[in-house]
């Protein structure tokens, strides 16, 4: 086999594999990933749990970041995007609150997300 069908095959399978992952993409069990995390982020908060709770918090960061880009690359949902950044923002200040021991504010903060995530998007790009 030449070296040129050797590469050529490579980028074959590279390529194939790319967009085999992005067809993997399930938007709707990202969206009960975040549920669930926000949910089990409210309890830890209520725990004082510092290490789950941040993380948490810190993994509802990177699934808004996923939802971000969704909507940015759909297209026609900027509303959307922006409201996936302004969750990764609160996401972040509720690692700065438990970081301080804040608990209150971490807590008040998760309800404020939660509330604003559930009226949000769900009833305008839900069911998708």
């Amino acid at each position: 086999m030449s070296k040129q069908s050797i590469f050529l095959s490579m980028v074959f399978f590279l390529t194939t594999s790319i967009v085999y992952a992005e067809a993997e993409f399930d938007f709707e069990t990202l969206m009960e990933t975040i549920d669930t995390n926000t949910h089990n982020l409210q309890d830890s908060i209520t725990n004082k749990d510092t290490a789950t709770a941040t993380q948490l918090a810190t993994d509802i960061q990177k699934e808004f970041k996923q939802v971000e880009g969704f909507f940015a690359q759909r297209g026609n949902a900027d509303d959307a995007v922006t409201d996936a950044k302004q969750y990764e923002d609160m996401a972040a200040d509720i690692v700065k609150f438990i970081a301080a021991n804040n608990f209150d504010a971490a807590a008040n903060k998760a309800i404020d997300m939660s509330k604003a995530c559930d009226t949000a998007c769900h009833d305008t790009y839900k069911p998708l």
